[in-house]
């Protein structure tokens, strides 16, 4: 374990956001995380937990501990003819995770290739992308309860997964440490080419979990900025769900409005197109601006301050509401001083 005070986090955010935290601890095992339980000092502090720095703006410095799992073990809990289960520390990439088990031919998270981020981050935001999330592969999370140190097992059921949401996101569970994630794959073919961009492939007698994976990388490439050259906390907005009669109401009004059907009352729109309608793709306002190539994304042209990104997307959200009556929420978790918000 390790324990910096006053520590730059710059690095440390894919946003590039100068700000600092009062303590970064490194947390290198479920014991590392069980003694910090034990701390008296430690238990007093205002927390965060931080995964690859993706998805979350800081906004100004955190008084108080940021923590980060580190430990990016993999191994083999059980293995039959169909499938596998592996349990993989939290601090893996999830690129990297997503990389390895296609090259082994394992079916499951190739749709999600270059989603940035870990694991255990990616199993609390429930990330998802052409059609896959990361719920339809995880069986189980173990955690450590930072407050009392015990140790937690949640079944998939107990997460209770919805679009970008787990029972994780909850303030009730600020203090749960995930440490490890099971996640099974499969050895047959069950390749998902439902979106644009991969529907190519459907025709491929032999496809691969690898050739999928590449396909998105392609595709993602093709259209999303590089964090390392354009700081950016990846899709800013969540796509929103409406009701049958809003979307009645919009689709008489827009008739090549691009949507989902969620359930029979229930259609989802993408927020990419809602913003793009509104004439804010490629625009920009001192040092941050939405992707010229995605509105989806808002980015850090350089030297931007947190309040000009929480100034820009709160535009973009009351445009967004007075052209369609939908007020977007945003992806991206804020994080205040000294507060654990998830979504503002």
């Amino acid at each position: 374990m390790k324990i910096e005070q006053g520590y730059e986090l710059k690095e440390l955010n894919t946003f590039a956001m100068a700000c600092k935290a009062s303590y970064y601890i490194e947390v290198e095992s479920k014991e590392d995380a069980q003694r910090l339980s034990r701390d008296e000092y430690f238990r007093t502090l205002p927390m965060m937990i931080k995964g690859g720095g993706s998805n979350l703006l800081f906004v100004g410095d955190f008084r108080g501990a940021v923590l980060h799992y580190s430990g990016n073990s993999v191994g083999t809990v059980e293995e039959n003819s169909d499938s596998i289960l592996f349990r993989v520390e939290a601090g893996k990439n999830w690129h990297e995770l997503v990389m390895e088990c296609a090259k082994k031919g394992l079916w499951g998270i190739e749709n999600l290739a270059l989603i940035p981020g870990e694991v255990g981050a990616a199993a609390v935001q429930n990330i998802g992308a052409y059609g896959a999330e990361a719920q339809q592969v995880i069986e189980t999370i173990h955690s450590i309860d930072l407050e009392t140190g015990e140790e937690y097992i949640w079944r998939n059921a107990d997460c209770h997964y919805a679009y970008r949401y787990s029972i994780f996101k909850e303030i009730e569970q600020q203090f749960q440490l995930i440490y490890a994630v099971d996640i099974r794959l499969s050895k047959t073919a069950k390749p998902n080419l439902d979106y644009a961009g991969l529907q190519d492939l459907a025709g491929i007698a032999d496809l691969t979990p690898l050739m999928v994976a590449q396909k998105v990388i392609e595709v993602r490439e093709s259209k999303l900025p590089n964090p390392a050259e354009l700081p950016n906390g990846g899709s800013f907005f969540m796509n929103p769900i409406v009701n049958r009669q809003l979307f009645t109401h919009l689709l008489l009004k827009y008739p090549s409005m691009p949507h989902y059907i969620v359930s029979e009352q229930e259609y989802k729109i993408p927020a990419a197109w809602l913003i793009e309608q509104c004439g804010l793709k490629g625009i920009r306002q001192g040092n941050v601006g939405t992707y010229h190539k995605q509105p989806l994304v808002i980015v850090n042209y350089g030297g931007a301050y947190s309040h000009e990104v929480v100034d820009f997307s709160d535009m973009i959200i009351r445009t967004v509401k007075e052209k369609f009556g939908i007020e977007l929420h945003p992806e991206v978790r804020f994080v205040r001083s000294g507060t654990q918000d998830s979504l503002r």
